[in-house]
């Protein structure tokens, strides 16, 4: 049984690069403005149900490695992702990607998108588990198209529901 997973990125980002030609996978590339990014995804989940969304945005002094993120953050308020963070880091290990749980998805885009996907899944109560995964600018990454092959083998494990988590 194969899940069905969407990967958003910023449009002009490193991740952009990362999930073009993203082959099976169904890809919402985001324009980098706040209300629209946030209105184009919960379009997406208005549309579609997807068992999984990978969010991917870049995030600066990181090399070689990936930050998922568990927290989405409104002031003071926060808003936990329902996915298993610990259980991602080690699939990223397994194919070779150093990973790190982070939580602070930062103070912009990345946050706002995680924010408002976190929020729309809970309050329809979607079985969709949203994670966000920060990646490093392309200058930070010494084989791009190494890295990309193995982020893909992550995504690829995750769809082929070998180990799966339902929520």
């Amino acid at each position: 049984m194969e899940k069905k997973i969407l990967l958003t990125a910023f449009r002009n980002t490193s991740a952009e690069l990362l999930v073009q030609e993203a082959g099976e996978y169904q890809i919402l590339l985001l324009p980098n403005d706040k209300v629209k990014d946030s209105e184009r995804l919960i379009d997406a989940l208005y549309k579609e149900e997807f068992a999984y969304i990978i969010s991917f945005g870049q995030r600066t002094n990181i090399k070689n490695k990936v930050h998922i993120e568990t927290t989405a953050r409104d002031g003071e308020v926060q808003i936990a992702t329902n996915f298993d963070c610990e259980w991602l880091k080690q699939i990223f290990e397994n194919q070779g990607v150093v990973a790190k749980i982070s939580h602070n998805a930062g103070s912009s885009f990345c946050n706002r998108l995680y924010w408002n996907g976190l929020r729309y899944i809970s309050e329809k109560k979607l079985n969709t588990q949203m994670v966000f995964v920060h990646i490093p600018f392309e200058k930070n990454i010494d084989d791009f198209t190494g890295f990309r092959q193995q982020i893909f083998q992550v995504i690829d494990v995750l769809g082929e529901c070998k180990f799966c988590k339902d929520v």
